[in-house]
């Protein structure tokens, strides 16, 4: 395929649809053939980004425009649905996280996107974020020394999406797939053990887990903070990186071993503790929109028949993760799950 010239649909164009419609637009690599929402509204706005686009109501009509590729953000409940006619009609598949709402539905986009040789990619959009991508870098690297423990804190003011239910639920299944998905990226060890626990309000989720490495997590998750923040904490043992994509989305905060222990506070939370320590070296990272390197990354994959970073086997193990997570919800003393 020549510049241009991947032909593509986008199904579902709701907030999070119009976003990538628009990075579709904007990258030369795209040419966008229809755009499908039962919406009368939505698809009069999608109008504006991609005036030469049929805009249809249903994923069948899209498909009948001969697509190269489908783009699939409806509500996640219809994600594996959608992401399987399109496979069976000889489309490549970007499917928006979650994956599915169940690890049946997406061991079976995995496996059908395997069987029939199409590229299935699942849109983990954290793993495209260049201060991320640098932050698994470091661990790669071993800068880091041995990792010890992973942080993560997303609290979003109004992270609700339609088909994953409300409240603690929501924030699990919206939010949770960005940290998981690094935390497979940051170390492939297999989960030895998870629970999760609400907190007395019922709105924030504590997920902690532990992988056969040794390696543990520790992820807070709301979907109606008064606030909004994203930050990670990566701690080795040779030192500590830190990354907040609100207040300093295009740096690192890197500090050694000493630095890191004069900044820890005391007590049994020290190795999960998300502030920044009194010094550190900041490490700056080119930035791009990480929404936009997605688009591209996925484009090339289809030109290039080339896995993309995060296929749709990711996105099944994250599903498998939070289906095994969500049975332990619980206001008090969470349960522990072995993995199986």
């Amino acid at each position: 395929m020549s510049a241009a010239n991947v032909r593509v649909a986008l199904v579902g164009c709701g907030r999070w649809g119009e976003k990538l419609l628009r990075a579709l637009s904007e990258n030369a690599r795209a040419r966008v053939i229809a755009v499908a929402d039962v919406d009368r509204g939505r698809l009069s706005r999608a109008r504006a980004l991609a005036p030469r686009a049929r805009l249809v109501r249903t994923i069948d009509e899209a498909l009948a425009a001969r697509v190269d590729a489908v783009i699939i953000a409806t509500p996640a409940a219809s994600h594996a649905e959608l992401a399987l006619r399109a496979l069976e009609a000889g489309a490549d598949v970007f499917v928006e996280k979650p994956l599915a709402l169940s690890a049946a539905q997406a061991d079976r986009c995995a496996s059908r996107a395997a069987a029939l040789g199409r590229i299935g990619m699942v849109g983990h959009l954290l793993r495209y974020h260049p201060s991320v991508v640098r932050l698994v870098a470091l661990a790669r690297e071993r800068r880091l020394g041995d990792l010890v423990s992973f942080s993560a804190a997303r609290l979003s003011m109004s992270a609700g999406a339609a088909g994953a239910g409300g409240g603690a639920r929501s924030a699990l299944w919206t939010l949770g797939p960005h940290d998981l998905s690094l935390l497979s990226a940051l170390d492939a060890s297999p989960l030895a053990e998870a629970r999760a626990h609400l907190s007395p309000c019922g709105e924030l989720v504590t997920l902690e887990a532990r992988l056969e490495s040794g390696l543990a997590a520790r992820i807070e998750l709301c979907s109606s903070s008064p606030t909004k923040e994203r930050r990670l904490r990566l701690a080795g043992s040779a030192g500590v990186a830190v990354f907040d994509d609100v207040r300093a989305p295009d740096r690192i905060v890197f500090l050694d071993a000493r630095g890191a222990a004069a900044g820890a506070p005391a007590g049994e939370r020290a190795a999960h503790h998300l502030e920044l320590a009194p010094a550190g070296r900041e490490i700056e990272v080119p930035w791009r929109e990480p929404l936009s390197v997605e688009i591209e990354h996925f484009l090339r994959c289809v030109e290039d028949r080339a896995p993309p970073l995060t296929p749709l086997d990711e996105g099944a193990a994250v599903v498998r993760i939070l289906e095994r997570v969500e049975a332990t919800l619980a206001p008090v003393d969470a349960r522990v799950v072995a993995a199986g």
